[in-house]
């Protein structure tokens, strides 16, 4: 018997489609959101202008068919209270964006700003809401200028609180992400923000937020495939405070953490590896704590190849006698794993040849 492809699916997939073309030609970032739940949304937005990147971030529901396409050609849906009170509370800006594939249109409308204006609807209703504003190549750069209005009340005390607690909901993994987007997005210039993440992070071992988590960090130590601009720089005082709080707090238990953070894309330009590398880097006796997880045999394979290579990379710094010295032990520590010799007889052979390992080109 064949599986049939419900045509809402279908009809859902084509407005999904159809905002991320419009955003990205205009050169900012669209992510679909998979965590869905009963009251999910479907998409985050961070804009971009003239090329630097804001740090500005809402998210979207995306209502895709003619059914929303009212008498008199008005878009509009129908929602509840509970949809409404989630929305009220979230942690970014939520806009709603409906498409019409026949007409080829597509319109918008701020669900935040409509409940703010309409604060009793939340409880009371109506539960309808109406799209008016035109969604469209001409008209994307008046949707943008609109969304990043919400930068300036977004940073304010209040939203930050909201931001913590919704990192905090560990259990709720959409939830838990939109609080950490909302902490980078509107809240990066506090010290207090970087030391809740620095503080919370081997409690997302295994988590699906640990690399984005992993990914925000980096910006503290940065590395050279970060795009800095004036819109998402990070305050340099509160980056040598936060850069002082990484050496002070990040341990061994972290370490294992970020090493985990690692995929199959290894250590390499663009890769997670790359970010988890930097903070490595901002640890204090960064081989002394690699070379003790590389001789570890109750770690992966995959986390102690990663402590190999982090370790004889700091090593290095002090001399590249001082990084073999490192790998001499690690070998006579390791003496029956084949594939981590390997590595070491690698990495040995680049420092006596040239005197330095690099993992980037």
């Amino acid at each position: 018997m064949t599986t049939k492809r419900k045509r809402s699916q279908a009809t859902s997939r084509e407005g999904i489609n159809f905002v991320r073309t419009l955003v990205e030609r205009h050169n900012c970032a669209f992510q679909e959101i998979d965590l869905q739940n009963d009251l999910g949304n479907d998409a985050y937005v961070e804009f971009v202008v003239e090329e630097s990147a804001t740090g500005c971030c809402v998210v979207l529901q995306i209502k895709s068919g003619s059914s929303y396409r009212a008498a008199g050609g008005r878009y509009g849906f129908q929602s509840d209270s509970d949809h409404f009170e989630y929305w009220a509370s979230h942690t970014l800006p939520v806009l709603a964006i409906i498409v019409d594939p026949e007409a080829s249109r597509a319109a918008w409308v701020d669900i935040t700003d409509h409940l703010r204006r309409n604060p009793a609807a939340v409880k009371e209703g109506p539960f309808s809401i109406y799209a008016d504003q035109d969604f469209s190549e001409s008209s994307f750069a008046e949707f943008r200028q609109h969304c990043l209005a919400y930068r300036d009340p977004y940073s304010r005390e209040q939203n930050f609180g909201r931001a913590l607690d919704a990192f905090a909901d560990r259990a709720d993994d959409e939830r838990c992400f939109d609080g950490l987007r909302a902490l980078f997005a509107f809240h990066r210039q506090q010290v207090a923000t970087w030391y809740y993440l620095i503080s919370c992070l081997s409690n997302f071992q295994g988590h699906r937020v640990l690399r984005p988590l992993v990914a925000r960090l980096c910006h503290i130590p940065t590395h050279g495939d970060i795009f800095w601009s004036r819109q998402n720089i990070i305050e340099e005082e509160v980056r040598q405070e936060v850069l002082r709080l990484m050496r002070q707090l990040f341990d061994r238990r972290d370490a294992l953490t970020m090493l985990s953070a690692i995929d199959d894309a290894g250590i390499d330009r663009g890769t997670i590896g790359q970010a988890v590398h930097a903070l490595v880097d901002t640890m204090a006796n960064v081989p002394a704590v690699m070379e003790s997880i590389a001789i570890d045999q109750s770690q992966s394979e995959r986390v102690r190849h990663s402590a190999i290579l982090f370790a004889t990379s700091s090593a290095q710094w002090q001399s590249p006698a001082v990084a073999l010295d490192l790998l001499d032990r690690i070998r006579a520590s390791i003496a029956s794993d084949d594939e981590l010799r390997a590595v070491i007889d690698w990495l040995a052979g680049d420092l006596k040849q040239y005197g330095r390992v690099s993992f980037y080109y």
